[in-house]
């Protein structure tokens, strides 16, 4: 896959051939040829600018960080889409922080697909897909998302765009689409690429660096799952069976994981709530991903800390106690 600018010029390099520059609103675009996808996917920078200040918007959030979406707009044309607006979709986070979308939220992406009807902006303009932000969990498409994809954005050409916000890496983000098949692969992105923040006033703009290859993750949610696994491990609150261990904090959550109950954070709505483990998690868990060993370095003395701490401490206050009661026997009479 190639990214680069489509620069206003007598030619262009964009990929492995030689295209003359486009005029009016499709000059300077970014472009991306993937092998497995049928069409090429065009975007203006100006889109992925709203898009990043959206996620930082939502990152800086007073209290808790929300992850935020919305629907792309643009033209499609045979063997390619072009991205030239981005209209957010206000959600009222009715289950968490996570962008998962509630019956009324439902209703309001439906009216904003049909806005190029009643939008003057977008008059010239359709619906090409949509975009959220993932701010815990990698860049990916969930069952959830592929049944709001599947519902809204049945089309052929119309794409999902997921961004990943750190608060110490920079946003990146990668596109799911559906291949000559029909199938949509959804436990990662072929590429990922970043969104820049925007140059500086006077400062020439650079190249954006070339996507790579979106990390494997051999933990698929797509694999086969026992029976019984969606009533006995769910989330509470919005009853997604995408759920991962969290950390323990402090010995009174640790204590609390003797009698079974331990942690998980739910990948869809980020909520946090204690399950009571079943012997199958148990061995996914003993399965999966082994942390590493500065992981464990860490684990380590947070526990230790934890000792030394409750340890001084009860240590203190026997030593005070001793004071205050010690027999220190009868006073001799002064000669």
């Amino acid at each position: 896959m190639s990214l680069q600018y489509d620069l206003i010029g007598p030619s262009t390099l964009v990929g492995d051939s030689i295209e003359e520059p486009r005029s009016g609103p499709a000059a300077g675009v970014l472009v991306w040829r993937i092998a497995e996808c049928p069409f090429v996917i065009e975007c203006a920078p100006a889109v992925l600018l709203q898009i990043r200040r959206e996620v930082e918007a939502g990152q800086n959030l007073p209290g808790s960080r929300r992850e935020v979406g919305g629907v792309l707009f643009g033209i499609q044309e045979p063997g390619s889409i072009r991205i030239l607006a981005c209209r957010p979709l206000p959600s009222e986070h009715a289950m968490g922080p996570g962008f998962v979308l509630s019956q009324k939220d439902e209703h309001d992406l439906a009216r904003l697909i049909s806005a190029p009807a009643t939008v003057p902006e977008l008059s010239a303009l359709q619906a090409l897909g949509w975009y959220h932000s993932h701010i815990r969990s990698r860049i990916f498409l969930s069952g959830r998302d592929l049944q709001v994809h599947s519902r809204y954005f049945g089309a052929p050409f119309q794409i999902a765009m997921v961004v990943r916000a750190e608060s110490d890496r920079p946003l990146r983000a990668g596109f799911f689409f559906r291949e000559p098949s029909g199938e949509i692969r959804s436990e990662s992105a072929y590429e990922e690429f970043p969104i820049e923040a925007p140059p500086a006033p006077g400062l020439e703009p650079q190249m954006p660096a070339a996507s790579r290859a979106a990390p494997s993750d051999k933990r698929t949610h797509s694999r086969a799952k026992p029976e019984h696994q969606e009533t006995e491990v769910s989330c509470p609150r919005c009853g997604s069976t995408l759920l991962r261990r969290s950390r323990r904090a402090g010995p009174i959550e640790r204590l609390r994981g003797i009698f079974g109950a331990y942690p998980y954070r739910c990948q869809e709505c980020l909520s946090r709530s204690f399950l009571k483990t079943d012997p199958d998690l148990l061995e996914r868990a003993r399965s999966s991903r082994r942390k590493r060993p500065e992981e464990r370095k860490r684990a380590w003395q947070r526990t230790r800390r934890d000792f030394l701490l409750w340890g001084g401490g009860i240590i203190g206050f026997l030593a005070i106690l001793y004071y205050l009661i010690r027999d220190t026997g009868p006073k001799q009479d002064e000669q």
